[in-house]
């Protein structure tokens, strides 16, 4: 009887957590936990050596990992039970959070220098990305203010001034880590968000033409920048420096070939290729899954992208949520275009931008506030579930 008694609880517990997420696109929920096993797979492979050499535990990344995986999780599950309107009121708290720790991180003491690029806050053995939050508090807020001005984006100061004044700050502080990669990544989803809102044209234009020029003369006029940019077109003048990393990714795809030499048989993450379990696990993938493990990995963020467009579609033609609209649209840029600009730098397409591989590289701020991020997707997916069903509640409307 204890047995079958605490059997039915189980199975009270179980249909409770599936009622809790009823509506979510399904197909969306196994898309983002197919791409987060798969990269639990390959931080293992990936760092197990550089582990066992620097910690004597070879297991120490994925554990971390691991742990910062059942976060998020429990994070996206939070998010996708909340109405995604509710996060309309958090725009300017949760960017003033995100700025005031961008400020924080070049703080001598409290913020950490890694890899050449003062990104990180260290508080004993706790590590934050601030980056991280600040790339989705920005969208955010962008998002907000086209949302509350939307009856009057055709004037310049609501269409343009308020979405973009009061993130300048938070976009000066990521230049100054520096972290040109995350600021252009910004810049250019606001301004797609901008046209999907219904800003005039003729701003549009005005804005990317100065944000052209504005990026070109941070990209020449900085030696730092500079030299990314001589370097992906040439990696072979030095390389031996600052050309090593990615000819060591293109050795590792070479390698890989078509199928790859096998998962865990990899050399490059020996100690040839930096990064090999975060920037570059693309290049890891490459050599022990070959072109078609890389080309799987394209399709499921194809995947991803298709399905949250697809939500994004529906808030607009079903129930004329804008806000939906562009809250699926912004969540779904950044996961999907942060995903394929990294395999383009590890296929030496663009110039190296530190921009990690989403829900697959190794780091903990960045993989809980994606799937923290895909959490709210589900949510607006809910909400369009909701509309075709005939079952919207107040909360969610």
């Amino acid at each position: 009887m204890k047995n079958a008694a605490t059997t039915s609880k189980n199975s009270s517990t179980s249909s409770k957590l599936f009622q809790s997420l009823a509506g979510v696109d399904v197909p969306l929920l196994l898309i983002v936990i197919a791409l987060l096993t798969f990269g639990l797979v390959m931080v293992l492979s990936s760092s197990y050596i550089f582990a066992e050499e620097r910690s004597g535990d070879g297991f120490a990344f994925i554990k971390k990992q691991f742990a910062y995986s059942m976060m998020g999780l429990a994070g996206m599950w939070v998010a996708a039970r909340v109405p995604h309107r509710n996060w309309l009121k958090w725009g300017y708290p949760v960017l003033g959070v995100a700025i005031l720790l961008l400020a924080c991180v070049l703080i001598p003491g409290i913020g950490a220098r890694v890899g050449g690029a003062q990104r990180w806050i260290r508080l004993g053995p706790i590590g934050f990305q601030p980056g991280e939050l600040a790339k989705f508090a920005m969208i955010f807020f962008v998002i907000r203010q086209l949302e509350t001005k939307k009856d009057r984006l055709d004037r310049f100061g609501p269409g343009i001034l308020a979405p973009l004044l009061v993130p300048l700050p938070g976009l000066a502080l990521l230049l100054l880590q520096p972290d040109f990669g995350s600021t252009a990544l910004i810049v250019t989803i606001s301004m797609v968000l901008m046209f999907l809102a219904g800003v005039p044209k003729r701003y549009l234009f005005t804005m990317v033409a100065f944000a052209g020029m504005a990026g070109a003369a941070l990209l020449l006029g900085s030696d730092y920048r500079r030299a990314r940019l001589m370097t992906f077109l040439d990696p072979w003048s030095d390389p031996g420096g600052k050309g090593f990393q990615i000819i060591q990714s293109y050795l590792g795809l070479f390698h890989g070939g078509w199928f790859g030499v096998g998962l865990g048989n990899g050399k490059e993450k020996l100690f040839y290729l930096p990064e090999a379990h975060n920037d570059f696990i693309g290049a890891v993938i490459g050599e022990e899954l070959g072109l078609i493990g890389i080309g799987a990995v394209v399709l499921a963020y194809s995947f991803l992208v298709y399905r949250g467009l697809r939500i994004a579609y529906r808030c607009w033609t079903q129930s004329h949520d804008s806000y939906g609209m562009l809250l699926a649209s912004g969540i779904t840029l950044i996961l999907g275009l942060q995903g394929f600009i990294n395999l383009s730098v590890v296929l030496g397409l663009v110039p190296t931008k530190g921009l990690t591989l989403p829900l697959i590289s190794y780091g903990g701020s960045a993989l809980m506030v994606d799937l923290f991020a895909a959490g709210i997707l589900l949510s607006v997916s809910r909400s369009t579930d909701l509309h075709s069903t005939g079952k919207l509640s107040k909360g969610n409307g």
